[in-house]
């Protein structure tokens, strides 16, 4: 077990535990002394803004699991609570605030037992953890000691990340006839031969179809106004025709949605499409507005001292997650959205 402290502050109270007190052993305190305790000695904590918000000490720094999490499992979601915690690392729930802070002490010898593995986010880690050593990050020294260093070289973020470049245009598309019939039989394998029948949902997609005939003036698209009501299987309703269409005719076609959700949901859908994810990787593309993404440019300026102290601890770890992010959405995609907010306080961001 860790040789520090571990802090848990609540609205019920403050609780110290250290691996003096035993595995579920935690005394309470009060806030000036919690103070004191982390200003003298770094303590393990969950969520550090929000226990200094708590102990009226903004400026408190420490051991922050979050931090520690972000690091060994980049572009890997968990809920910044203890029941979160839990859930990613195996361990039972606190029952009571009391238990929390002993909790978080075998939390971070959970997290750290990934060391001792190929674990899916290593490559990378050791030179990542000799950088933010040289930045102080207080999770570096723990960490560094785990680490072995590799046998070869770790590539650089921005070697390791694939190339490309523009292509010639597209053929454009065969001019090809979708039948109704045809989009239905669709319909019916992607949903699965054993699904329930839903008529409304079939007609739909024959409906739909109509979308893609053949033009009958250049330049004129054809233009199908459809609804339909909750519940009826819209998305796959559209996706059978359109998938028909680009495979025959040899076409992209582009869904526009109005919301992130929806614009998730058809990724998802897809994979009944092309259920092996290589394939489907290079049928399918979720394209998000500019802002959503990481700009490597500045992440690159970044990383070689655009910034300082606790700015450049986050864009560590932020490149630790552009190496093994799905699509580098920051917005919508797998970062983390409480990352940013752990270093806000020092207007970091």
């Amino acid at each position: 077990m860790l040789r520090y402290p571990a802090l848990h502050a609540s609205h019920a109270g403050i609780w110290i535990a250290t691996g003096d007190d035993g595995a579920d052993g935690a005394r309470p305190i009060g806030r000036g002394e919690a103070i004191r305790i982390a200003a003298d000695t770094p303590v393990i904590m969950l969520n550090a803004p929000l226990v200094g918000q708590r102990l009226g000490y903004p400026d408190l720094s420490g051991l922050d699991l979050l931090e520690l999490y972000a690091f060994l499992r980049p572009a890997q979601f968990a809920v910044p609570t203890p029941k979160g915690i839990a859930r990613v690392t195996g361990l039972d729930v606190p029952s009571e605030d009391a238990e929390v802070a002993p909790f978080l002490l075998r939390a971070a010898d959970a997290m750290l037992a990934l060391t001792d593995t190929d674990w899916p986010e290593r490559e990378g880690a050791w030179t990542a953890a000799q950088s933010l050593f040289r930045l102080r990050w207080p999770w570096a020294p723990v960490v560094a000691e785990r680490l072995k260093k590799p046998a070869v070289n770790e590539r650089w973020l921005f070697s390791s990340l694939p190339e490309w470049e523009e292509h010639a245009p597209r053929p454009a598309p065969r001019t090809v006839t979708i039948e109704p019939g045809d989009a239905e039989a669709r319909l019916v394998d992607l949903t699965g031969h054993g699904a329930e029948e839903r008529p409304g949902q079939r007609a739909y997609a024959g409906a739909a179809t109509a979308a893609f005939a053949p033009r009958a003036m250049r330049d004129t698209p054809n233009l199908v106004l459809a609804e339909a009501g909750t519940g009826i299987g819209k998305t796959l309703g559209y996706l059978a025709p359109a998938s028909l269409w680009a495979e025959k005719a040899g076409g992209a076609v582009w869904i526009s949605t109005y919301t992130k959700t929806l614009q998730r949901q058809l990724g998802q859908e897809t994979a009944r499409l092309y259920p092996d994810a290589a394939i489907r990787k290079a049928k399918v593309v979720t394209r998000k507005g500019r802002e959503n993404y990481l700009c490597l440019l500045n992440l690159e300026d970044a990383l070689q001292g655009g910034f300082a102290g606790r700015a450049a601890i986050l864009a560590h770890l932020v490149a630790r997650w552009a190496a093994y992010s799905a699509d580098g959405d920051m917005v919508g995609g797998d970062l983390p959205g409480w990352l940013p907010t752990l270093f806000r306080r020092n207007g970091s961001t």
